[in-house]
Formats: C-alpha cells, sequence, structure tokens
C-alpha cells in the first residue's frame, strides 16, 4: 500500500486502489502514453500476487504493468526462477497487462552463479509469448564494498563489474 495507514492494502484495498488510482490519473493527465507499474517484492510469491492484483481489480484498481522483484539466493535461484516464470504466466492469463521485472539483485561475492542464473531468467522471459515482459533490471548494481550494508550490487569490492553483468549483454 501506500500512506499508511489510510493506504494500507491489508487494511483497506478500497482505500489503497482509491490512492492508486489518484496516482494513475495523475500520471496520464501529465503524459497520457506513460505506462503506470505497480511494484511488488518476491515476483515468486503467486499468492502475493493474485492477492495484490484481484483486490485491486476487484476495487477498480488500475495499472497498465505488474512489476516485480526477484532476489534469490545461490542456493535457490532455480527454484525462485521457476517460481517467478510461472506467477508472469498466470498473471499474464489473469490480467491481461504487460509485466516487468523491476528489480533482480544477488551477492556479489556469487558472480559465477549470478550470471548462470540471469542467464536462466532471460532466456525463460524471452520464451514467453508476444513480448509481453517489457525487461529485467538489475537493481543498484553499482553498489560495491558493502555500501550502505548492501551486498547485492554488480560490482566487485574493487568497483569493478562482474560476470554477473554478461548477461545484459
Amino acid at each position: 500500500g501506500m500512506l499508511w495507514e489510510e493506504g494500507k492494502a491489508s487494511i483497506s484495498m478500497a482505500n489503497y486502489a482509491a490512492l492508486n488510482n489518484a496516482g494513475y490519473d495523475a500520471v496520464k493527465t501529465v503524459f497520457p502514453e506513460a505506462k503506470v507499474i505497480i511494484h511488488l517484492h518476491n515476483g515468486y510469491d503467486n499468492n502475493l500476487f493474485r492477492w495484490m492484483f484481484d483486490g485491486l481489480k476487484n476495487n477498480g484498481g488500475r495499472w497498465d504493468v505488474i512489476g516485480m522483484s526477484l532476489y534469490p539466493t545461490k542456493d535457490n535461484w532455480k527454484e525462485r526462477n521457476i517460481a517467478c516464470i510461472s506467477n508472469i504466466n498466470d498473471m499474464l492469463a489473469r490480467y491481461n497487462t504487460e509485466v516487468m521485472i523491476c528489480e533482480v539483485g544477488m551477492s556479489w561475492d556469487e558472480a559465477d552463479i549470478a550470471e548462470t542464473w540471469l542467464n536462466d531468467l532471460f532466456n525463460t522471459v524471452k520464451a514467453i509469448p508476444d513480448q509481453k515482459v517489457l525487461g529485467i533490471f538489475y537493481w543498484e548494481p553499482l553498489a560495491h564494498n558493502g555500501w550502505n550494508g548492501y551486498t547485492l550490487g554488480a560490482f566487485d569490492n574493487n568497483g569493478q563489474p562482474t560476470k554477473a553483468l554478461n548477461a545484459f549483454k
């Protein structure tokens, strides 16, 4: 949600949908061609996405693109990719809107695994018909040296890009 407590979706989905729609309308007034994204964490969690987007839909909520984040670990990336792709396919079928993977990241010191994970994600997304997935974006790739405690960047402690970014070529 937004503007808690009034816009906390778990308390009042109707209020959240109204606030969302106010933002949607403002964007479209200024730039009608802009695509408005509603972005949630845990792109592998289909129950979360169904709860949010069913709730919005049932309360007149509007959006153009469903945004997802995906931050797997070296140990669960295969399962998380499978679940994320399944969730993407469900969102496309249920709501007939485009999807964007707005944030991805993995620990910078797992660059070999991160490259494999991202290559798998890119290849799987490319196989979804009609180019309904608009893109995949690495969140804060330039973070290095544990910048502000954040270690999911794609640069090493010397400030050099890791292999993880090869997937974006």
